[in-house]
């Protein structure tokens, strides 16, 4: 029989907690670098999606255009308290003329050089300081979803790749996630993240249009990292449409993502049931390929389904909201 052998929702009080809009990926002028580093400094970057309604930040820095991660923002007369956001300290690590070959997201960390690193180097030195890790934009890359797995299996503190980068430039970033997944199995959950990449408007990058939405009961440092780790977000995208029809909130709505209430779990009937509001489709998705449609999934009633699934909600406008992946099993 089909169980559900790990649900990242298990733990969240729907009723206690608050939805945190969460950007983990967003570049700054900081050190003006021609070409390579944004366009704002870091203070602007910081007061435009604390204004969006944001209130958990990285500024993650290239590794080739910074000589330490963009840290702390009272160095940029910006105090997270005082404007109620937590500020996690980060880089995009790669890209220098001796480190890594391809970009790595490191968070709660202050590495930010691996000259003379391989990926493999640079996650464990991550991981000795206590951080966390997250593979951007794998649809840019040539490499298959099989590239990842041995990076997976060996560090738990790598929590996912990004499923949606900027607005959306690499398509096949969720067919990485799926076909990883799927390769891994239920040994272990692959988070999927959702980022602006920002550079700044100017630079021609998306500003609120991909990100992270977390569930906690308090914000906190160890909130916010424990919420990353054990999956308890969700990832939302915003597709650009004609709204010359709509006027003012009208035009907002019907450009936001669908919103995830609560999502509950009945072992007895093997149901999954998402509650939402401003969806028009919920997509069930397992393998790679659409398995079943609805608020309510009966995972041991549906063929097609492997190791994992995974919900999709879907707008009237195209903009999505994306559940983490539940891991299924057989006793």
């Amino acid at each position: 029989m089909r169980t559900l052998q790990l649900n990242p929702y298990e733990g969240v009080a729907w009723d206690a907690v608050e939805a945190h809009q969460a950007q983990l990926h967003a570049h700054t002028s900081h050190p003006l670098t021609e070409g390579h580093s944004g366009t704002d400094p870091p203070a602007t970057v910081i007061d435009d999606y604390a204004e969006a309604g944001y209130s958990v930040l990285a500024l993650t820095g290239h590794e080739y255009a910074t000589d330490g991660t963009t840290w702390p923002w009272n160095d940029w007369e910006r105090s997270p308290d005082q404007i109620g956001m937590m500020a996690i300290q980060a880089a995009e690590l790669g890209g220098s003329e001796d480190g890594l070959d391809r970009d790595l997201l490191s968070y709660f960390s202050q590495l930010a050089d691996t000259a003379g690193m391989t990926v493999s180097d640079a996650l464990t030195a991550i991981g000795e300081r206590d951080g966390l890790a997250v593979f951007p934009h794998p649809g840019r890359y040539p490499e298959d979803a099989a590239w990842y797995v041995d990076h997976f299996r060996t560090h738990p503190h790598l929590l996912g790749v990004e499923v949606v980068n900027a607005a959306d430039r690499y398509p096949t970033d969720r067919d990485v996630w799926d076909a990883l997944q799927g390769l891994l199995g239920n040994d272990r959950p692959v988070w999927g993240f959702a980022n602006d990449d920002y550079h700044g408007r100017g630079a021609g990058y998306s500003f609120d249009r991909s990100r992270n939405v977390l569930f906690l009961e308090d914000l906190s440092a160890a909130a916010v990292r424990q919420a990353l780790v054990d999956g308890r977000f969700v990832y939302q995208h915003i597709v650009e449409g004609d709204q010359s029809g709509r006027d003012g909130s009208a035009r907002e709505a019907a450009l936001e993502p669908p919103v995830i209430e609560a999502i509950e779990h009945d072992p007895d009937r093997g149901e999954l049931h998402v509650q939402a509001r401003y969806w028009t489709e919920i997509q069930w998705a397992s393998a790679g390929e659409i398995v079943a449609t609805g608020p309510r999934l009966h995972y041991r009633d549906v063929d097609g389904i492997g190791e994992y699934v995974r919900a999709r909600l879907v707008a009237e406008s195209g903009s999505e909201t994306g559940t983490q992946p539940f891991l299924l099993g057989q006793t």
